[in-house]
């Protein structure tokens, strides 16, 4: 008879701490995240500060903790590689395990590699806390909510377009064109006088030393007048749902590079660059209005047009609209290029186009010579190297990339 009671006894006390375990053990358990900077470009690194706190008398003596990194984010971390060495990986998701006394507070610090432009929002965490037994377990996930220091803006970074791609017209060499959006240092046509604006490395001291004031070098060939950046959203010629995301999302943001790196590096020319993309407008807020305002089926109302940005006071402004961009086919290329061809003196304002896409289509190529016949030259970034236009004709300039990564 005592065995039946010692049993019923510890049934009874089994089940009261469970019950209590259920209803208190993640009660008055904090978690936090902060990161060490609100802003970077990408492949940067940051550190994130991760904290736990039990503010409750009652241990924690089995916690397991799953921090969980948005996409375009990954730990650093390494682990051994089997062979008495270290390797460096890059999880998403780190699990840990602790035993968190009464009270107590844990705090520890990740290096986190910043892989993909974006606005990231961190703190995304599960946590799972069991009994001495191990019969009760509680679960909590827990999500970011608020503004606050757990919030981190990737920044696109710009690359050398002259290495990563190659244009369709020329195998090898420098050669001499009558419009370029950049010049070329090497190449200098003479000398003149220095004018409020020139940049400080054109210079030339010597023939300044000669003429006792400031004398600018003039380079082959410089082109101070507006242009524009037309961003196809789309991976492919044909989407499988508009409005949508793209398909394949690397292509697209590839497009972002290279967007961001022709306007770092027409930043110090003071030369007027607006930004005309088939992608919502209004995830931009009031960045800046269609050339035409019309009716929500309007294609002018699907089409983003940014302010003109000019010069490097401009530059991190663009920047972190990039960063803030969603990637979203807001309408099919084919009508964005009919509308601006119906509207371009007002979506192109008597500059030229650089065209950004991922493909290179038949369509494409038709609308740079209709865009010709007005006085617009439009040049072709291609950021993939199949889908593409069967032929490519002399007179229309593609550049490509040397390697794609697909």
């Amino acid at each position: 008879m005592i065995y039946i009671a010692i049993v019923a006894a510890a049934v009874l006390v089994v089940m009261l701490q469970s019950r209590i375990w259920r209803n208190m053990a993640l009660k008055d358990l904090d978690y936090r995240v902060e990161v060490s900077a609100d802003e970077v470009f990408e492949d940067e690194e940051i550190y994130v500060y991760e904290e736990l706190r039990n503010n409750k008398f009652l241990p924690l003596p089995f916690l397991k903790v799953d921090t969980e990194l948005p996409d375009g984010l990954s730990f650093h971390l390494f682990e051994e590689d089997g062979k008495g060495g270290m390797r460096e990986v890059y999880p998403r998701v780190v699990h840990s395990v602790f035993v968190l006394r009464s009270k107590q507070m844990i705090r520890r610090r990740w290096r986190v590699k910043c892989d993909v432009r974006g606005t990231y929002r961190l703190g995304t965490v599960t946590m799972m806390a069991d009994d001495v037994f191990g019969l009760t377990p509680v679960v909590r996930m827990d999500d970011p909510a608020g503004e606050g220091k757990n919030t981190v803006v990737v920044l696109p970074k710009a690359i050398s377009l002259a290495k990563e791609f190659t244009c369709s017209k020329y195998t090898s060499g420098d050669f001499l064109v009558q419009n370029s959006l950049l010049t070329d240092p090497l190449l200098r046509a003479g000398v003149r006088d220095y004018l409020p604006g020139d940049p400080m490395n054109r210079i030339n001291w010597t023939q300044t030393a000669v003429h006792g004031s400031l004398m600018t070098n003039v380079e082959e060939f410089t082109n101070r007048h507006q242009f524009n950046i037309v961003m196809n959203m789309q991976a492919r010629d044909i989407e499988k749902v508009i409005p949508g995301p793209p398909s394949v999302r690397a292509t697209v943001e590839m497009c972002m590079t290279v967007v961001a790196s022709i306007l770092d590096g027409v930043s110090s020319e003071n030369v007027p660059v607006r930004l005309i993309s088939n992608t919502p407008p209004e995830q931009y807020g009031d960045t800046g209005p269609a050339p035409e305002e019309g009716e929500a089926d309007d294609p002018g109302a699907k089409i983003f047009v940014s302010r003109a940005f000019k010069g490097r006071s401009d530059i991190l402004a663009v920047l972190r609209m990039l960063a803030q961009t969603e990637l979203m086919i807001s309408l099919p290329v084919e009508k964005m290029l009919d509308h601006i061809l119906a509207n371009w003196a007002a979506y192109t304002g008597g500059g030229n186009i650089i065209f950004v896409s991922a493909y290179l289509s038949e369509r494409m190529i038709h609308f740079a010579y209709a865009m010709k016949r007005v006085g617009v030259t439009v040049l072709f970034y291609i950021t993939s190297t199949n889908l593409n236009a069967a032929i490519i004709p002399e007179d229309i300039e593609v550049r490509y990339r040397t390697h794609a990564d697909e």
